[in-house]
């Protein structure tokens, strides 16, 4: 090849090189023409529930079947002293809190009271309510909560708890043998004796 050809060849080999080098550029900077970033985004809502109550199977001591809301003690009493009978139930609700809550407890009488209206207070050496206690378990909160009947009110209790939770509330209640509003063993004046209470699971 003479020295002409040679220069000839370098010089389309260099433009070709050149070409191929715009080529790519011109590439790239339609491949960044044809790009684009967008955002796709979802909003989870903070929500808490609770199902209807369950009873606890093998955890049930003279209590009668969960009916609805409604946990009726089989005999309250006893038969020879009239005075209340050891009682022990477990309810469980399954529940979940995607967020940090609280969770509480409240009674509405602060013990099982007669709830006959107008009567007048229990005669002397006779008792007219039960105190018993309620134990709450749910995520990291294990508390205990006592309506001791010492008076006839609201009383509640609130758990705070810092994170979501999944699972079942548990609270089990009890009943002590014996347990009045007066004092050990003493009897109970007849009637029907009642406590509501309701579990509520919110916004700190």
């Amino acid at each position: 090849m003479t020295r002409t050809n040679r220069f000839k060849a370098a010089v389309l080999a260099g433009a070709s090189a050149v070409t191929l080098l715009l080529l790519a550029q011109m590439a790239r900077a339609q491949d960044d023409d044809n790009s684009r970033d967008f955002v796709v985004r979802g909003q989870v809502p903070k929500v808490c529930t609770i199902a209807s109550p369950t009873i606890g199977a093998g955890q049930v001591v003279n209590f009668l079947s969960l009916t609805g809301g409604t946990l009726q003690v089989d005999q309250l009493t006893d038969p020879v002293t009239l005075s209340t009978r050891a009682a022990s139930a477990q309810v469980n609700f399954a529940a979940v809190c995607n967020y940090a809550h609280q969770i509480m407890l409240e009674s509405q009488n602060n013990g099982l009271w007669r709830s006959e209206l107008g009567l007048t207070p229990a005669p002397t050496g006779f008792s007219d309510a039960v105190p018993y206690t309620a134990t709450l378990a749910w995520g990291p909160v294990n508390s205990r909560f006592e309506a001791d009947a010492s008076a006839r009110r609201i009383r509640d209790s609130a758990q705070l708890v810092d994170q979501p939770v999944v699972g079942d509330v548990t609270l089990r209640l009890d009943i002590q043998p014996g347990a009045t509003n007066l004092q050990t063993n003493a009897p109970l004046v007849s009637g029907v004796y009642r406590d509501t209470l309701r579990l509520t699971v919110e916004p700190q």
